[in-house]
């Protein structure tokens, strides 16, 4: 027999149809916790009892469950008693008793560590009433509370605890319910009981009623004004509707005589209307514990009592404990059948998330077949992805600076590349016609004073005098000089190109995670692109020297006629420019002066010299930087992003090409994804079955 053989009585068949489907859902595994939100399905109902201290709730606990819960004191209940049910078919009857640490309590750590250690276990039918008192009695030690032969509470520091007692009783024959006794309420603070106590008390009985798995049996003690009952103030707050609170008045037998008819009136209902009614009650008075009456006993004395006037006006079905408990366990069967739609859905719930699960793993890939094939589509899924980033289509849920953005932020860099190049790519910046720094050379950001590209020319032009006749120029001139203006190119185009890297390595990491989930898989593809990127890094910086070298390094040719054209606007514009400061060309009439004019048209040799050399070179300067600056977008960064670019390195004719070691290094499945989806589908499994039970029921 079981500890609790008394709870059985509140079994109903409809009830008992229920826990089959629950036994074979627990033995399918759905009460577990699992990695999805809220997905702990809970099985268990409470059934709490409260009201005022010494109102009867210990021995109405007693009477509806033969546990011999702590009575005949008046502040014997310190601390929440939680008796939870399990019904585990094939094990044998144990108990379990731990104490759930309250709020008071965990901040605490010595505290939490010391209950963290209560542990008492024993077999079932060891927790007869004297086991059941000392279990009660160390968890009361445990959480410093006074025990039951501790006369001086008047002294301790802690007389009440939020600490909780949890007794779990197992077995074949136990259903799933738990019971709760808490402390009672009290109206006014004394030297033993404080103010503290009961806010202790109230969010104690509070944490309990807010559940909605929880039926309320609000006691009322038949001596006391119901008027005066905050218990039932409670119940109301917590159950609006008062579909879980039902009303049980008890110490019928200490009326005085005379003040049975208040009481009755109350009973049925009349005074204060519960939508379940009211329940009355004889427990067992504090002579008759002393005096040894069993719990059958008092089942008979009650029944005698009730049989007499004026109880028995009073409908059978709402007087006891043995109608009491059908009662409840027809509102616990209509409380789980209510919920089992919800637990259906959490079931499909759990199916679906399963079924997500395993999917994201792919098919299996155990062969190399399998594995030629999961790569196959991964390559391609990585190719359609490359292929959008680089066209500039992109997920609507990116972010705006989102790195997967390739082809935007490739915009981005080359255009800072052109302005780098077009304001930082010169040594000296070139000269207007009329002798003033052309702003098109400018740095904003640069505030040191911009160097004379004249004088700077003068100087080179006589450190180069040979043997060329006066006002000609050395031909290998105009070559250095266009190589001393250009030496900035090859520092701002690595540099471009060092970002170019930084960019594809930065989204070929991001986009390997993005299209695939296995680890092992995704360390090999990113190996193997990033691999691919540090080679092609070395080639294009070698195709970059390539180009400069083509730039800088030969004789200075052009083709384009925009060179010739630029430089005859050059000299066009310095000779007006040369006449307007003689003032011919503002529109008024004036004598011609031809030795000025021809003084304005012809320059000294030297001078001839430098404005010939500045503006050829600015017009060849002009040609090439525009070519340089086309070819390095085009023939280095562009190539990176072609078909023999690293990003282009994993396709599925890659793939086709795998030998089967190369295949099983990337695509076998590793231990951990292969026991993961052993356990994926079989839990779908046991959740499917779950599915079919929950819906039979």
């Amino acid at each position: 027999m079981t500890a609790v053989r008394g709870i059985q009585e509140i079994d109903n068949p409809e009830r008992l149809r229920y826990f089959r489907a629950i036994d074979q859902l627990r033995s399918l595994g759905v009460n577990e916790e699992l990695p999805l939100p809220q997905a702990r399905i809970r099985l268990e109902h409470h059934i709490i009892v409260v009201g005022d201290q010494s109102s009867g709730k210990s021995s109405l606990l007693e009477g509806l469950t033969g546990l011999s819960f702590p009575i005949a004191s008046d502040l014997c209940t310190r601390f929440a008693t939680q008796i939870v049910l399990h019904r585990t078919p094939g094990e044998k009857p144990a108990v379990k008793a731990s104490i759930v640490p309250g709020p008071s309590s965990v901040d605490d750590e010595d505290q939490k560590e010391r209950l963290s250690k209560f542990d008492i276990q024993m077999a079932a039918d060891e927790l007869s009433g004297t086991k059941f008192a000392w279990v009660l009695d160390e968890a009361a030690k445990c959480m410093g509370l006074p025990g039951s032969d501790d006369q001086n509470v008047q002294n301790l520091e802690k007389r009440f605890s939020d600490d909780i007692l949890r007794i779990e009783i197992s077995g074949p024959d136990e259903h799933h319910l738990s019971v709760v006794d808490v402390p009672g309420l009290f109206h006014n603070p004394t030297k033993f009981q404080t103010r503290e106590d009961l806010t202790i008390i109230r969010g104690l009985i509070e944490n309990y009623t807010r559940d909605e798995r929880t039926i309320i049996l609000a006691v009322m003690d038949a001596r006391n004004n119901l008027a005066n009952q905050e218990v039932f103030k409670m119940a109301r707050a917590a159950d609006p509707d008062g579909i879980r609170t039902v009303g049980i008045i008890t110490k019928c037998d200490a009326l005085q005589s005379g003040d049975e008819q208040g009481v009755l009136n109350i009973a049925k209902n009349t005074v204060e209307r519960l939508q379940h009614g009211w329940f009355v009650v004889r427990n067992r008075s504090t002579k008759e514990i002393l005096d040894g009456v069993s719990i059958s006993e008092r089942h008979e004395n009650e029944r005698r009592f009730f049989q007499q006037a004026p109880w028995k006006e009073l409908p059978k079905d709402r007087v006891g404990v043995k109608a009491l408990k059908p009662f409840l366990g027809q509102l616990l069967y209509e409380h789980i059948r209510r919920e089992f739609p919800a637990l259906v859905k959490e079931i499909e719930d759990l199916v679906r998330e399963t079924e997500r699960k395993v999917e994201e793993l792919g098919p299996p890939r155990q062969t190399a077949a399998e594995q030629r094939q999961y790569l196959t589509r991964l390559a391609n899924r990585y190719q359609r992805n490359v292929e959008d980033a680089l066209k500039g289509n992109y997920a609507a849920d990116l972010d705006a600076k989102s790195p997967l953005k390739l082809r935007m932020h490739l915009r981005d860099l080359a255009d800072q590349f052109e302005k780098d190049l077009r304001l930082k790519g010169h040594t000296s910046p070139f000269q207007q016609p009329d002798g003033s720094v052309d702003e098109d050379y400018l740095d904003e950001e640069d505030e040191s004073e911009a160097p004379d590209i004249r004088q700077w020319i003068q100087e080179r032009y006589r450190d180069s005098r040979g043997a060329e006749l006066p006002g000609m120029v050395n031909p290998a001139l105009l070559v250095n000089l266009f190589r001393e203006q250009t030496v900035q190119w090859e520092r701002i185009a690595c540099g471009y190109l060092d970002q170019v890297i930084k960019l594809l390595t930065k989204y070929a990491q991001l986009e390997s995670r993005r299209t695939e989930e296995d680890e092992k898989t995704r360390t090999y593809l990113d190996s193997l692109i990033l691999s691919g990127i540090e080679t092609t890094n070395a080639l294009a910086k070698n195709r970059l020297m390539e180009l400069l070298q083509d730039e800088r390094g030969g004789i200075l040719q052009t083709v384009n006629h925009y060179f010739a054209e630029t430089l005859a606007k050059i000299r066009q514009d310095r000779v007006i420019a040369r006449l307007k400061a003689l003032g011919f060309g503002d529109g008024q009439y004036q004598s011609i002066n031809f030795g000025e004019l021809t003084g304005a048209v012809h320059l000294s040799n030297e001078d001839q010299a430098v404005n010939d050399i500045h503006d050829a070179l600015k017009a060849y300067y002009q040609v090439a930087i525009k070519r340089f600056g086309d070819y390095m977008v085009i023939q280095v960064v562009e190539r990176l992003m072609g078909d023999q670019g690293p990003l282009k390195v994993f396709s599925s004719e890659r793939v086709g090409g795998f030998s089967d070691q190369q295949l099983a290094a990337m695509a076998a499945e590793s231990y951990t994804t292969s026991t993961a989806r052993v356990e994926l589908e079989h839990r779908r499994q046991r959740y499917r079955e779950a599915l079919s039970v929950a819906k039979s029921v």
